[in-house]
């Protein structure tokens, strides 16, 4: 009994460490539940279903991010939402950009897109913001780093009944689909080579 005790204390305290260690500008990638996550699982092949930006606010590691609407939530909330537990956080392999100034740069970006409507129809257009899409905007307009190179809606796996069955709900028909249209999944800035993980307390997505 005295060794679990000693055990669920440390990997406590491994966890305080950690989430006392992130910084401005990490990525949360996250595995969430409901039918857009499914949705994003089949069209993806990944369990990453969404993903937010660590700010630093007084000390206290917060999160922006691409919900209806765009808003920042406190990093203990956002993590509550992890679905059976799964999220995953990564950094620049090389924090050179990430200077005084691209952060302040990058602080009131953030305020300027909270509020914003989320993009249920995943357009590349900064009226309405999507999760991925603003992480990949905010790394490229105040940092000048594209953390991945966008695809397009054809790239995905849109052949499953329940991917075509959201495509019908949120455009109407399949037939309008744009299938051209820039896009960034949260499994693409998993992938991307400019970034390690320093944080993944749970299964691999």
């Amino acid at each position: 009994m005295k060794n679990w005790i000693i055990l669920f204390i440390s990997l406590f305290l491994s966890t305080l460490t950690s989430i006392a260690e992130w910084r401005d500008g990490d990525i949360i990638l996250q595995e969430t539940a409901g039918q857009q996550a499914e949705v994003v699982k089949l069209a993806t092949k990944s369990n990453w279903t969404h993903t937010g930006v660590v700010f630093i606010h007084q000390g206290t590691p917060m999160v922006l991010e691409a919900v209806q609407p765009v808003r920042v939530t406190a990093l203990k909330d956002f993590l509550k939402r992890s679905h059976r537990g799964n999220y995953q956080v990564m950094r620049l392999k090389d924090p050179s950009p990430l200077t005084q100034s691209s952060i302040s740069k990058a602080h009131l970006w953030a305020k300027e897109q909270v509020g914003k409507q989320y993009d249920a129809q995943f357009l590349w257009s900064d009226n309405h913001l999507y999760c991925s899409e603003l992480v990949w905007k905010v790394f490229q307009s105040c940092a000048n780093v594209e953390l991945c190179k966008p695809k397009t809606i054809r790239d995905y796996d849109l052949s499953h009944p329940k991917v075509q069955a959201l495509i019908k709900q949120r455009y109407g028909s399949v037939n309008r689909l744009p299938l051209s249209e820039k896009v960034v999944a949260p499994s693409d800035i998993a992938e991307s080579p400019l970034l390690e993980i320093v944080d993944r307390p749970s299964k691999k997505g």
